[in-house]
């Protein structure tokens, strides 16, 4: 069987004698697509059985018997890509994702139960089975055809009649995962909030009850909590990548290339708009400009850092408000490296007080160091306070769209990727902004 190894030949030899004799036959010089397809259903079976044996006898399979599965797996996909290569260019419309649950006899005649591939090898609800695949590598196989029975599939149940391409679930997952991993705010501590659907509301508790003393047989005095909700609208945010064919068909990396660029363009715009969003549709209303986030001015034009004072009288603006402790402060790289240029009168260091120095200070470059305070004109702003109370509201669907023509002079092809997100804050007394540091 083409795809296995010759000690995975031996192993299923070992573990499948019913198939020895079919391991020795040569494939047909020309093969048709019922051909392939019997012998996917023989493959299909010899796994079944290897799986079926240890759980007759309640054990895990053994070292050969899962040499013998992986080398069944890799021919299952050779069989597979075969068999949609001959339907593709052969129009006879053959479905990878479907294959007739029937019966195949061995050289023996027994009659063995088959899997269908739905169950088995070549089913992307599994995550296991989406393993070596991402959204790079669909978007790759967009152009350049898939490689492997799993992004055949894939594409086949992601594309619509209006030729874009929605990512199954499991991978909208893992680009979202990636996504989160990248981005600072979740890095302080921002939640993600999964959205379901186009407006999505989630309580808060807006102000605590006051337990009030009472004498004996006196009424309880009432005092309920006051709850209010954090709104969700899901706006649509939206990438285009462009790309060269020859880098395409010459780049061994092109699948994780092409997944990280997404990753790092999106997570750098829903940084941006969770921290600075301005609010105007179709923009989300970001953190610094929600109406109660705490602030310290560092002046009416604004001043340089001389010392660690605009960060102690940030927190305990926050604990004023009874909020809880700060989990980080994102700043500007430029600030972020001032900070750790301050030095004392005997030019040493300074020291940052106790409260501070076990603070993450996470710098990014979607806080600006061009904004306008007063008369200063390259002013910027540290954005401190429990990330907990902010949340990334995201919608797991993602759609990428593959534009063929609007590049082609240049033999480049474009994809756009398209998802709906949204921020909101719980808690704004959580945070506290220091606004106008100038260099």
């Amino acid at each position: 069987m083409k795809g296995m190894t010759e000690e995975q030949k031996l192993a299923l030899a070992a573990v499948d004698p019913l198939v020895a004799n079919h391991l020795k036959k040569p494939a047909p010089k020309i093969p048709h697509i019922a051909d392939l397809n019997r012998d996917k259903k023989k493959v299909v079976a010899s796994a079944e059985r290897i799986l079926d044996a240890a759980k007759l006898e309640n054990r895990h399979i053994t070292n050969t018997e899962q040499l013998a599965f992986d080398g069944l797996m890799a021919v299952g996909d050779d069989l597979q890509a075969r068999i949609d290569f001959l339907a593709e260019h052969e129009g006879l419309g053959v479905s990878s994702s479907k294959s007739a649950d029937t019966e195949w006899s061995d050289t023996d005649g027994k009659q063995v139960n088959v899997y269908k591939p739905d169950d088995l090898l070549y089913n992307p609800a599994k995550a296991g089975d989406l393993k070596d695949v991402n959204a790079g590598s669909i978007m790759r196989a967009m152009v350049m055809g898939p490689k492997t029975s799993l992004e055949v599939q894939a594409l086949s149940e992601g594309t619509d009649t209006a030729g874009g391409f929605t990512v199954p679930e499991t991978l909208s997952r893992q680009l979202v995962d990636l996504m989160r991993k990248k981005a600072r705010a979740v890095q302080a501590g921002a939640m993600t909030v999964e959205l379901n659907t186009e407006k999505t509301n989630i309580a808060r508790l807006a102000s605590d009850p006051i337990p009030a003393w009472r004498l004996e047989d006196a009424a309880i005095a009432n005092s309920e909590p006051t709850f209010g909700s954090v709104a969700f609208q899901a706006r649509s945010l939206a990438v285009l990548v462009k790309v060269s064919r020859e880098l395409l068909e010459d780049s061994v990396n092109i699948d994780q290339a092409l997944l990280h660029s997404l990753a790092q363009s999106l997570a750098l715009e829903i940084d941006r708009v969770a921290l600075l969003g301005s609010g105007t549709a179709p923009e989300p209303l970001g953190l610094s400009n929600t109406v109660g986030v705490l602030e310290v001015d560092m002046g009416a034009n604004g001043a340089a850092l001389a010392n660690y004072s605009p960060f102690l009288t940030a927190m305990q603006n926050i604990a004023d408000a009874n909020s809880s402790e700060p989990t980080a402060a994102i700043m500007a790289p430029r600030t972020k490296f001032g900070l750790a240029g301050l030095t004392a009168t005997d030019g040493q260091p300074l020291r940052q007080p106790d409260v501070l120095a076990n603070l993450p200070k996470l710098d990014t470059t979607q806080i600006p160091v061009d904004e306008t305070h007063g008369t200063a004109t390259d002013a910027s702003r540290v954005i401190m306070g429990d990330f907990s109370q902010l949340m990334i509201g995201i919608r797991s669907g993602l759609r990428i769209e593959l534009l063929r023509e609007k590049f082609a002079d240049n033999h480049q092809y474009a994809f756009v990727a398209h998802m709906r997100a949204d921020v909101a804050v719980a808690q704004p007394t959580a945070f506290c902004q220091i606004t106008g540091i100038t260099p």
